[in-house]
């Protein structure tokens, strides 16, 4: 199907309602000459003939009638939604929480992120998920891709550890035993591309999962250390006995999140202000 606007489906969907372009014109509050401009310039576009002339009016082709169709999903997204389902990590779940909930009445569903990046583009697409949170997925065309924060990377440990202060060596990188923030492999290219990756793996991993919150919980009550994005250390910091110490010296990591969603939806989206929820945390590289 060719690109076909919102303003040329909704005049589809008035003629097959009202049967005849006048009425169709009183409908939308345009002139008859607009609608049988609309309907040439369609012509041209899609090389179909979409109404024929019956003593009854207008009646659409089987074409004209798939494009109501899409004008019926398109409007049905577009109209206020009353529950989004949104699909991210479990501390950036919580950050949407605390944004959302004295400023919206409609419901968040809030589902597990899938494991791929196929699986969850192809839940934005069958609007199983309205809004993704995550890295960066493979560029569609009817997946809109917003950067939402950009961070650098540090290590995560008890606050009172013993021997870890401000900064780690990479001769502690190699001692000591970690627990792993676990999502699949394409989430973590932007931690690992810019360092060697067999490096980045020989840490002593002795427990993994996806759910940060958890493991930000396990680190402030044990000597493990974890691998965290920086802009969430400071909310971490707020709930557990945590700091923040710098990568050895020539790592040089970073951490991408981005949000999206159908196309379709940037009206919704824009009501929600999803933007703004990190602009208090967002850390850029210098």
């Amino acid at each position: 199907m060719c690109q076909i606007n919102m303003r040329q489906l909704k005049i589809i969907n008035a003629l097959i309602e009202q049967k005849s372009a006048v009425s169709a014109a009183k409908e939308l509050n345009i002139s008859p000459s607009s609608i049988s401009y609309a309907l040439n310039q369609l012509k041209k576009q899609t090389g179909q003939v979409l109404f024929l002339r019956t003593r009854q009016g207008l009646r659409p082709t089987e074409y004209a009638v798939k494009l109501q169709e899409k004008y019926a999903e398109i409007a049905e997204i577009n109209a206020e939604k009353s529950e989004f389902v949104i699909a991210t990590y479990s501390l950036i779940e919580m950050l949407l929480a605390d944004h959302l909930h004295p400023k919206t009445d409609s419901l968040m569903h809030f589902t597990v992120m899938g494991s791929t990046e196929e699986e969850r583009l192809k839940k934005l697409k069958h609007r199983e998920v309205d809004i993704d949170i995550g890295g960066r997925l493979p560029d569609d065309r009817a997946i809109v891709c917003k950067r939402l924060v950009i961070s650098d990377i540090c290590t995560l440990a008890n606050r009172d550890h013993p021997r870890i202060k401000d900064s780690i060596l990479l001769d502690d990188w190699n001692e000591y035993e970690f627990i792993n923030w676990q999502r699949g492999l394409d989430s973590i290219r932007g931690f690992v591309e810019q360092i060697d990756y067999d490096l980045f793996m020989q840490r002593k991993v002795v427990w993994t999962s996806p759910n940060l919150l958890s493991l930000a919980w396990h680190c402030a009550i044990s000597k493990y250390l974890m691998v965290v994005p920086k802009v969430f250390l400071a909310p971490l910091q707020k709930r557990f006995p945590l700091q923040g110490c710098q990568l050895p010296e020539h790592f040089n990591m970073s951490f991408d999140c981005f949000i999206h969603y159908h196309q379709a939806m940037e009206k919704n989206i824009s009501m929600l202000a999803l933007d703004r929820i990190l602009d208090t945390l967002t850390i850029q590289h210098p």
